[in-house]
């Protein structure tokens, strides 16, 4: 899973230029909340990392931010006229990233789904008149189909929504034996999501 850098700033224009309205205020993602009641949880990480405004070009609309000492850490990203309380914004701000994904893993009924992929994403900016922020959040489900089991070698077979299979090695030794109870013709759906929320606070006194 990939780990978050400051990159993922200007990648949302200072994450004001998403839709939605998740939150009245931005706060720190939840993905884990879209992972579907009883399936099982593959992973889950979470990471923070903070930047000061050290220059802004109102004219250009250009903030350059520093992340951590030296200007060595310092980039510059372009705040489009889509973003919110761009006024608000002050040299000495210091910006917060939080990142967050998770990877949940669900067994479904022969049946009770059609194979396929499904996304979804949302998004907040902050109110009008107060300090620029934003929360957004995206997941993917794909629903394969298990088409064969060997329980001497520990692999099943899915079958993807493409049609191709795929064969995938079950190494844990509790899941292992676990595989007893799967069925071929059962569906296995795998949920990831993951989310960025951005809070910019007033600089420290």
């Amino acid at each position: 899973m990939r780990k978050p850098t400051f990159f993922l700033i200007p990648a949302l224009g200072l994450a004001l230029t998403v839709p939605l309205a998740v939150h009245a205020q931005p706060q720190t993602p939840a993905p884990a909340s879209s992972a579907p009641a009883g399936a099982l949880e593959l992973v889950r990480e979470q990471e923070v990392q903070t930047a000061t405004v050290v220059a802004i070009d109102r004219q250009s609309r250009f903030v350059t931010l520093r992340e951590g000492k030296g200007d060595k850490h310092e980039f510059t990203i372009e705040a489009g006229p889509e973003v919110r309380n761009f006024d608000q914004l002050k040299v000495g701000d210091v910006v917060i990233a939080t990142y967050q994904a998770a990877a949940a893993l669900e067994l479904l009924p022969a049946g009770s789904a059609s194979t396929g992929v499904v996304t979804s994403s949302d998004a907040a900016r902050a109110p009008k008149g107060t300090l620029p922020g934003a929360a957004a959040q995206q997941s993917i489900s794909i629903t394969s189909k298990l088409t064969a089991i060997d329980l001497k070698k520990h692999t099943v077979t899915l079958q993807g929504p493409d049609g191709k299979q795929r064969l995938i090695e079950v190494k844990d030794p509790e899941r292992q034996a676990r595989m007893t109870k799967l069925r071929v013709g059962d569906l296995v759906r795998i949920t990831y999501v993951e989310a960025v929320a951005i809070d910019v606070t007033p600089k420290p006194r």
